[in-house]
Order: structure tokens, then C-alpha cells, then sequence
């Protein structure tokens, strides 16, 4: 019986100890965070759910979002057909420069160089999920 409900509770506890290393990781930088996505990404992109009429896609909950999907945005064909679930590890690649990820893309943004500050992105970004 037990060994049963072994292999479940390991899981979890695996799943809660990488949730925990997360948040660890994202802990120094979340300020840091808010203020770049405020100075580099938001001038294009809202975060609040909702918000509609920016140049980019509004970016709540884009963590394990399709790219090309919300509803009634005019994404560019590249970005309809880069078909990725979007996680850290392709928002930072986007982030480091948009037109080398996606070619044809309309995201004019020149890129993020520091691989630091784009941690920082990617960890607010990660908070903006509910």
C-alpha cells in the first residue's frame, strides 16, 4: 500500500522542491524585473489581463502560452507559424534578439544582451501568470 503512494509523493515533493528553486532563483531579481519589462518591453506589451490596443501582445500569463494565439492580435506569419510553447527558456532566447529567433518577425525590438537581465524579465514575467 504504501509503495503505492510512494511514487505520487515523490513526484509532488520533486514538483515542489523545483517550484521552490524557482522562486529562489527569481527572488534577487524581481524588482529588477518589473523595471526593465517597464523600460524595455513596455512601451509594446501590458501585463494586466485585459489591456488590449499596445503594439504587442498583451503578455499575462504567457508562460506555457502558444506564441502566435492571443485572440485578435495581428501577429506577424513567422510568429503564427514558430508554433512553441512559450517558456524561460524561449522567452529569454527571444528577448536576446527577436529577429535572429524569428525571422520575419514584427517585433522591432533590438534585443537584451545581459543573459542577467533577461533572468530578470523572464522571472517577472513568470509572476504575471494569475
Amino acid at each position: 500500500m504504501f509503495a503505492t503512494l510512494r511514487l505520487p509523493l515523490v513526484g509532488l515533493l520533486t514538483f515542489t522542491l523545483a517550484q521552490a528553486a524557482l522562486a529562489a532563483d527569481c527572488a534577487p531579481v524581481k524588482s529588477r524585473g518589473a523595471e526593465l519589462f517597464a523600460n524595455e518591453c513596455g512601451v509594446c506589451h501590458a501585463v494586466s489581463k485585459g489591456t488590449t490596443g499596445m503594439m504587442g501582445p498583451n503578455l499575462a500569463g504567457v508562460i506555457g502560452r502558444k506564441s502566435g494565439s492571443v485572440e485578435g492580435f495581428n501577429y506577424s506569419q513567422a510568429m503564427r507559424n514558430k508554433n512553441i510553447d512559450w517558456q524561460a527558456e524561449n522567452i529569454a532566447q527571444l528577448i536576446t534578439q527577436p529577429q535572429a529567433y524569428v525571422p520575419g518577425t514584427y517585433m522591432p525590438y533590438m534585443g537584451m544582451a545581459s543573459a542577467d537581465d533577461r533572468q530578470a524579465v523572464v522571472c517577472f514575467l513568470k509572476e504575471q501568470q494569475n
